[in-house]
């Protein structure tokens, strides 16, 4: 567990791991405040046109959970190949990349068969 806390402190999962914290908090209030709820999730639609859109800030919420998890997950992959500062660094912004390339595909792929399920 010590390990885990680590690694989400340190620098490629840190980024992701303080907006992680500003997306629970979002979600947070809009759960445990439901007069604001219907409002808010109508002024984010991505297409008001379609009904079964998916709200931009559900999409970007999925983006920075699995991009938290993927850069977590490889950080503790790297952690015991510790490398010298340069190319030390330059991994860990292969790896900040990386998780987000394939946070951001993973999320087209779900909300795209979302869209085709409640068609």
């Amino acid at each position: 567990m010590r390990e885990i806390a680590e690694a989400a402190l340190r620098f490629p999962t840190v980024t992701f791991t303080a907006v992680l914290v500003l997306v629970i908090g979002f979600w947070a209030l809009i759960l445990l405040d439901p007069s604001t709820r219907d409002r808010a999730v109508h002024r984010m639609d991505a297409d008001p046109s379609q009904p079964f859109g998916t709200p931009v800030i559900a999409a970007a919420s999925l983006v920075i959970t699995l991009a938290w998890i993927l850069s977590l997950g490889g950080s503790l992959l790297l952690r015991p190949h510790e490398t010298p500062q340069p190319w030390g660094t330059a991994l860990a912004v292969l790896l900040l990349v990386t998780s987000l390339a394939l946070a951001t595909l993973a999320t087209r792929l779900a909300t795209r068969t979302w869209r085709r399920l409640h068609r």
